[in-house]
């Protein structure tokens, strides 16, 4: 018998989701309890979040000056009178310092209090609890599991809350009771609230605030298996993500964590065999229907009386013919309390019941089978599509039914390639380790081999042994296209490029592009050619993009969402970020949608890059988070560390030092040593970025040289093309231009055909900055000329900042304040702080007549514009030598007019400047 996941010890909060109306119930009750005492009761089966609202009951009542007393029933004393009446003094022990009268300190509490004579139980309670509550404190005693309290206390309990109810001698009491739900003809009156299983869009919105590993189908699984059960929905999501393995996959119901497995399970108890038996074969069938299950029964020797015990204890009922647990959770403890053994029975009589080759029935045969079947090794192959959830489950189920070595070794790659496929990484080590015990052919080694890479190199993150497999894998036999290591090539290639092995591959891809001209346009080829050798395939690469965008507007992309995810790798190393957004957008969704979280973590990382440069922070920090939850899932540390890149590239935008520094730490700590180049130079790039932003120059110089610099330890051509603006503005603040111009006259004239919208309107941006006179105006008028280069928002902003500051210098002031001022717009609506505080400050020296501080404190305290200048730059934290960089002055300069300006302010040092400038 296989122990569901435990997941924890405990029973786990469950969050109050779709719980509104029933908040305000205990909102309204709280109200007039604490005027005039009163109960309620709430009902709800197990799992629905009973708990989780007496909590909040209880929190709010404490909120509202309550002394709040907390009690549980607890199934070892349902029986035991008194039981619920010694906790409670326990309890009140805690308020009044007594224990039913007696001072608590007097003598131990015994462990059930006498209960013959009811009345003065009642009587005894009534005063216990009157002394419990001064006049102005209210009590509110919160029961849970009720079902589990005793009776006599329980009755004891309400009737003195009953009588204090009506007393003017102490404040009110309330009565707060949670339990289970009670048949009508119990004798006990009806409770005043009833909690019902969330409807739908509610669970969703449960699942997705709590669990977001899931893909799609496996989502729609776990609503339809839970059917609102909050606590049942939770348990089996995060099992499942814990645990997602052929044999949970494969259930008829999907395992609860062991904490809320033993409660439902408590459900069974008393249950004779037949009955637990014939509760295996509804919990197992695929069917409902009555007949059919008392026909799959009747060869175990099983029939009615056994499915009527079973309703007779509240587990099933029968309406209209068919079979349905009184429970959604019953299912799941039903088949994962039973035996192997006991399940394959079932699943042998469900197997006869077939009258159609089904895919049920191929997996009730498989299920039950014991011994090599091929007949049925087949059919679950032929059954195990791409877009099957339990894919992976189905065909290593396959491979263990397999009698011929070569079927068996055949299944299991195609099991671990559909596990990669959904980011599984431990099911493909599992299942590539299954493999070294069966002997392979030449293709199918090749193919191990391609698996191996994938698990080596999210293991250790080094891609130069995912390479040297790689290149192994290259070297088999000729086997259906596309072979077996170009998609990995492919997602690995922008890691691929700097290492010494990297020109073997090249030689490699060239010779399959050549064999077949049409081969030579599969995207997965060409995502690793346009990376590893740019300069002669960057026209290939345009245009598959090119179609690719046809086939969008036309509505036939994608196409195979695992091909098409090469595209979008594609227009990452083409500088293209509007095309990776576009495409990248319904890849992903019909990625996701399949279950192809593995292949979905690759394309969602080039979408971030896109969305950097798009600069659409919110998008990328979106895509940081989800990107590293699903690569925690994955075990995939080095998607972990690339999508922090993004996020720190956010951090530099905005000017936010703090903490950013740790962050950058942490990422080159992972990359460098692995010679992750790509994380590692976006990592120096937003340093650098950050540098430039709070006016360190020299700084920025520093790190952004790492990226061009032959012998720097993030040296990426790629990423040093997307730098360069920040590149060339820091080394001609820091008075290192001359250093940079040759790197920008080889960027020029490099052999990117066709040039990027993006990288184009940097080189000539730069240019411009380096330039003088009628050049340079004529460079950065240019630029911002580029066809579409709207769409990057942010460097075409930088631009026209740098532009304004050249206007300025030429005394052009009223062309200057132009752009000037739509540079500060875009960077106020990309929340572009640091850059900001920038404009503003070319604005004001540019002579810009707009209200703003600097003019406001001119006024007020009669500062030049240049001292208002420096005081806002100093209150937004910069340093002298930041503030000095941003306005060309030396800091003793800055140092002099701030001594003014704390004069002319009256404050005695910097620290207290930003108070006194306050309007």
């Amino acid at each position: 018998m296989r122990q569901p996941h435990d997941s924890t010890a405990e029973p786990q909060q469950i969050p109050l989701v779709g719980r509104e109306a029933e908040r305000a119930s205990i909102e309204d009750f709280l109200a007039q309890a604490g005027v005039s005492g009163g109960a309620l009761t709430v009902h709800g089966a197990l799992g629905l979040g009973k708990s989780a609202l007496l909590d909040e009951a209880a929190q709010a009542a404490a909120g509202k000056r309550f002394a709040v007393v907390r009690l549980c029933g607890h199934p070892a004393e349902a029986d035991l009178a008194g039981a619920g009446l010694s906790q409670l003094s326990a309890r009140l022990a805690g308020l009044t310092g007594e224990v039913f009268g007696r001072p608590a300190g007097d003598r131990p509490v015994p462990h059930l209090l006498p209960v013959k004579n009811s009345a003065d139980v009642e009587t005894t309670t009534t005063g216990a609890l009157a002394r419990a509550v001064s006049r102005e404190t209210p009590l509110l005693l919160v029961l849970d599991d009720a079902q589990w309290f005793d009776i006599p206390s329980l009755t004891a309990l309400v009737q003195a809350c009953h009588v204090l109810r009506y007393s003017s001698y102490c404040a009110p009491v309330g009565l707060l009771i949670a339990g289970r739900p009670v048949p009508a003809d119990d004798g006990y009156p009806p409770p005043d609230l009833v909690l019902r299983p969330l409807d739908h869009p509610a669970a969703e919105r449960l699942l997705r605030q709590h669990i977001r590993s899931l893909p799609p189908h496996l989502t729609a699984r776990v609503l339809r298996e839970a059917e609102g059960n909050p606590a049942g929905l939770l348990s089996i999501a995060r099992t499942l993500s814990a645990d997602p393995r052929g044999d949970v996959l494969l259930a008829p119901r999907l395992p609860l964590d062991e904490s809320l497995h033993h409660r439902v399970s408590a459900m069974l108890q008393g249950v004779s065999e037949a009955t637990h038996a014939v509760l295996l074969l509804a919990a197992e069938a695929t069917t409902d229907r009555l007949d059919r299950l008392l026909q799959a029964a009747a060869p175990l020797g099983l029939g009615a009386d056994d499915l009527e015990a079973a309703q007779e204890q509240g587990l099933v009922r029968c309406d209209d013919g068919r079979v349905l647990f009184t429970h959604p959770l019953l299912r799941s403890a039903v088949h994962w309390g039973s035996s192997s053994v006991h399940r394959r029975r079932a699943h042998a009589a469900l197997a006869e019941l077939a009258i159609e080759e089904t895919f049920p029935h191929v997996l009730h045969r498989a299920m039950a089978s014991v011994v090599p079947d091929e007949v049925t090794a087949s059919a679950l192959e032929a059954a195990a599509t791409a877009d099957l959830a339990e894919a992976p489950a189905v065909l290593e189920l396959a491979a263990d039914l397999s009698p011929e070595p070569a079927d068996q070794a055949r299944r299991l790659v195609g099991a671990a390639q559909a596990a990669q496929l959904r980011g599984h990484m431990e099911e493909v080590r599992r299942l590539t380790g299954r493999l070294t015990d069966v002997p392979t052919d030449p293709a199918t080694a090749a193919a191990v081999s391609a698996l191996d890479a994938h698990v080596v190199y999210h293991s250790d993150g080094v891609p130069a042994h995912a390479l040297d497999l790689l290149l192994h894998s290259a070297e088999g036999p000729p086997s259906p296209w596309p072979p077996p290591s170009l998609p990995l090539t492919g997602a690995l290639a922008p890691a691929l490029g700097e290492l010494s092995g990297a020109q073997v591959l090249r030689s490699r891809l060239q010779a399959l592009a050549r064999e077949d001209p049409e081969r030579g346009q599969c995207p997965y080829l060409m995502s690793a050619l346009v990376w590893i050798d740019r300069d002669a395939y960057a026209e290939r690469g345009r245009e598959l993009l090119d179609a690719a965008v046809r086939a969008l507007e036309s509505g036939r992309f994608p196409r195979d969402p695992s091909r098409d995810a090469a595209l979008v790798v594609i227009a990452t190393a083409l500088d293209d970020p509007v095309a990776a957004d576009r495409l990248g957008g319904p890849v992903l969704e019909a990625l996701t949608s399949r279950g192809h979280f593995g292949t979905a973590l690759m394309v969602l990382g080039h979408v971030q890059i896109a969305h950097q440069h798009l600069a659409d922070g919110a998008a990328v920090l979106r895509d940081a988070e989800a990107g590293e939850y699903w690569a925690r899932a994955a075990d995939d540390l080095g998607a972990t560390v690339a999508f922090r890149t993004g996020a720190a590239h956010v951090q530099a935008w905005e000017g936010r030092e703090e903490g950013h520094r740790a962050l950058t730490d942490d990422i080159l700590s992972f990359a460098l040593p692995r010679r992750l180049r790509l994380p590692a130079a976006r990592a120096r790039w937003a340093r650098g970025l950050m540098a430039l932003s709070l006016g360190r120059p020299e700084e920025a110089y520093e790190e952004l040289r790492l990226l061009t610099d032959p012998d720097g330890d993030a040296r990426h051509p790629v990423v040093a093309a997307w730098a360069l603006g920040d590149l060339v503005a820091a080394a001609v603040a820091s008075g290192h231009e001359d250093d940079v111009r040759d790197h920008v006259r080889r960027a020029a004239t490099a052999g990117r055909h066709p040039r990027s919208v993006l990288v184009e309107h940097l080189v000539t941006r730069a240019q411009a900055i380096l330039s003088d006179g009628a050049e340079a105006g004529r460079l950065f008028s240019l630029a911002l000329s580029v066809p579409e280069a709207e769409a990057v928002r942010y460097e075409r902003a930088r631009t026209r900042m740098a532009f304004g500051e050249w206007l300025r210098r030429q005394r052009r002031v009223r062309e200057a304040r132009d752009q000037l001022q739509r540079a500060r717009d875009a960077f106020d609506s990309l929340g572009a702080r640091a850059w900001v505080r920038r404009a503003d400050s070319e604005l004001l020296a540019a002579g810009d007549a707009s209200p703003s501080p600097q003019r406001l404190w001119a006024t007020k305290f009669g500062l030049t514009p240049r001292e208002a200048e420096i005081a806002l730059l100093a209150v937004s934290g910069l340093s002298n030598q930041g503030i000095g960089w941003q306005l060309g002055l030396t800091h003793r300069t800055v140092a002099s007019h701030l001594s003014h300006v704390y004069v002319k302010v009256g404050v005695s040092s910097r620290k207290h400047l930003p108070s006194a400038l306050e309007p």
